[in-house]
């Protein structure tokens, strides 16, 4: 597995495909989080120093990936994590997570927030793992019990694969 980040424009259709494959599976209407505005201006919002989003590449085959955006100048958001299916159970969640606290680390951020739908159970439960801890809403999210949860990257070293 190689973990790299997306390139625009040659990885935009890509990107594109997984995201909206991600939306699918979640099976939620996204429009309170402006979806639609999201997929129109991806490039412009996974490039830094906006965010970024990362693919993880089984061969020449996208297995899955995750972005982050910039909240402000200490935080930033986890955006889209996503395995699919044919990948899953190969610890690829746990690497893509990996590497995005490393790299928000360098690039100078405090901390990563995000929010969780129930359909998310596995990456709650990887979250959990990871050390993040549960915190209150950061914005209104109107599905039921979505969970929100932050990881302090000044204090928390980062935990080496499960």
């Amino acid at each position: 597995m190689v973990i790299r980040d997306v390139c625009f424009p040659s990885d935009s259709r890509e990107l594109r495909q997984l995201i909206y494959e991600y939306a699918d599976w979640l099976g939620i209407d996204l429009s309170f989080q402006d979806f639609e505005g999201e997929m129109a201006k991806l490039e412009t919002l996974y490039t830094l120093p906006s965010g970024q989003y990362t693919f993880a590449m089984m061969g020449s085959v996208v297995a899955g990936g995750v972005g982050f955006r910039r909240i402000d100048e200490h935080t930033a958001e986890v955006k889209r994590l996503y395995v699919r299916p044919d990948h899953q159970g190969k610890s690829i969640g746990w690497s893509l997570m990996e590497n995005l606290l490393l790299k928000l680390k360098s690039l100078g951020y405090d901390r990563l927030v995000l929010d969780a739908v129930p359909p998310t159970r596995k990456a709650q439960a990887l979250y959990e793992r990871m050390g993040f801890t549960e915190i209150e809403p950061y914005f209104h999210n109107p599905v039921p019990d979505t969970k929100f949860y932050a990881f302090d990257l000044r204090n928390q070293a980062v935990e080496q694969s499960a």
